[in-house]
């Protein structure tokens, strides 16, 4: 059995932390109450976990609120990429929002700057790693236009820094919020100013939202496992050969019912997947367990192996990398 789970391309910076070491932070920075305990917390990071994701969407809040200055921002990054590199990664894309590290008076630009020093820090310490930051734009409010100067600020400070740590943009957050349409210029201005695009689409019960951002010539889509809601849209998804970032235990989180997930149709029917774990604290998982838990269910190393494949030519990263990476799964294809 080859080791298959090489390649991240969905990982949230604020959802992946080592819990206790998010626990401490909280703790010093008055996050939490000074008399909460480590199981006190663990409860608070979880306790809304059987919640609609419309609610539990909020415990991001616990999480961000403990980056707000520089150092946290690029400790977390640092420490997240040398956990990556422990199990074996050989590149990952890590994502965050800028506009939601702004509340003691970073800028977008800074917070941006700190997580890219950050994973700049853990390249160094460990060099058999290669990582790429991806911005967030966020749906926030009742509509687009709730935080649309935000948004293009996000845009505004990714292609500042694309190329020197940031690689790409991202529209995240609950994507049920408002017309989901309207955000569609926001993603115009970020393709039109060169910057790669993904999208988080057809994850929160509204398939259609996949036609939207292939509408919209993303270069990915976060999720997409939606398009299983009708055939036009799994067929739209099949045509355009859209890669999909799929994150099987974050979606199952809640039933933990790996063989009832999206992701066997669409591997089944062809669909370009590639395989993640979105938030590895609050779904409780890394991207080894997700290559695991697809074994158990039959899925074969060939098929994972063309998963890390698609991660590979989805990546947001220089050909150099690319090369470096494919030459590298071939190697251990082959050993």
């Amino acid at each position: 059995m080859h080791n298959t789970a090489r390649i991240e391309l969905h990982l949230h910076l604020d959802g992946s932390f080592n819990i206790r070491w998010a626990y401490e932070k909280s703790l010093k920075r008055g996050v939490i109450p000074p008399e909460s305990s480590f199981v006190d917390y663990y409860n608070m990071l979880f306790e809304n976990n059987a919640k609609p994701h419309a609610q539990s969407i909020t415990k991001f809040d616990l999480t961000c609120n403990i980056l707000q200055l520089y150092e946290d921002l690029e400790e977390a990054t640092y420490d997240l990429v040398s956990r990556l590199a422990d199990m074996g990664l050989w590149y990952a894309e890590i994502r965050f929002a800028s506009q939601q590290h702004m509340k003691q008076g970073l800028t977008q630009k800074e917070a941006l700057q700190a997580v890219v020093d950050g994973a700049a820090r853990g390249m160094r310490d460990c060099p058999s790693i290669r990582i790429g930051i991806i911005n967030c734009m966020m749906h926030k409010g009742e509509n687009a236009a709730f935080n649309w100067e935000e948004n293009l600020e996000t845009i505004r400070v990714t292609k500042e820094l694309l190329g020197k740590g940031a690689v790409g943009i991202d529209l995240a957050g609950f994507e049920n919020n408002g017309d989901f349409k309207d955000y569609g210029p926001l993603i115009k201005t970020a393709k039109d100013a060169g910057i790669p695009v993904t999208c988080h689409a057809g994850e929160m019960g509204v398939g259609e939202h996949v036609l939207d951002a292939l509408s919209w010539n993303v270069d990915r889509i976060g999720h997409g496992v939606n398009c299983l809601q009708k055939e036009e849209y799994l067929n739209a998804i099949l045509d355009s050969h859209i890669p999909l970032e799929v994150c099987v235990s974050s979606n199952v989180k809640r039933t933990m019912n790996y063989a009832e997930h999206a992701v066997l149709t669409l591997l089944e029917r062809g669909a370009n997947v590639t395989l993640n774990s979105d938030n590895m604290m609050f779904a409780r998982t890394n991207i080894a367990n997700e290559h695991y838990q697809l074994r158990m269910l039959g899925v074969t190393d060939d098929t994972l192996a063309q998963c890390t494949a698609n991660a590979i030519e989805a990546a947001f990263c220089d050909e150099e990398t690319k090369q470096m990476l494919r030459d590298r799964l071939k190697q251990e294809l082959e050993s």
